[in-house]
């Protein structure tokens, strides 16, 4: 199996083929997370709006960090909150104690991205006025 035709080898294409089937599946993730619920897509317009004021803006290059790592933030912790609530409830729909506290720390993970970005926001903005 590990015969190597022009530098190409069996292992090397199972390797590739792993790799491309996971890349597969976070695309399908992301597209189930932007299907799905009000609050991925508000976060999503959110996010567009915001791009859409930077260029408004013209924002400096360390500006445009800032608010890419804040819009990232905010998406990846709805994303991982929406997943946990998906988990516990694909678990159970009882109103189980527990799973109430998994599913409100991940809820306040969002909130807490948001309020952050929304410093970040007025920093940037404030220098303006």
């Amino acid at each position: 199996m590990q015969s190597a035709v022009g530098g190409f080898s069996l292992i090397n294409a199972m390797n590739l083929r792993r790799r491309l089937d996971a890349f597969r599946h976070a695309l399908r993730g992301l597209g189930t997370f932007a299907g799905r619920g009000v609050h991925p897509r508000l976060q999503l317009a959110a996010a567009g709006c915001t791009v859409g004021a930077g260029f408004w803006l013209k924002l400096t290059a360390g500006e445009w960090m800032a608010v890419v790592l804040c819009i990232a933030l905010v998406l990846v912790t709805e994303a991982v909150n929406s997943a946990l609530e998906e988990l516990a409830d694909e678990l159970t729909l009882e109103r189980r104690q527990r799973l109430r506290r998994a599913k409100d720390m991940a809820a306040g993970a969002v909130l807490l991205a948001a309020l952050a970005s929304l410093v970040v926001a007025g920093i940037i903005v404030g220098q303006r006025l």
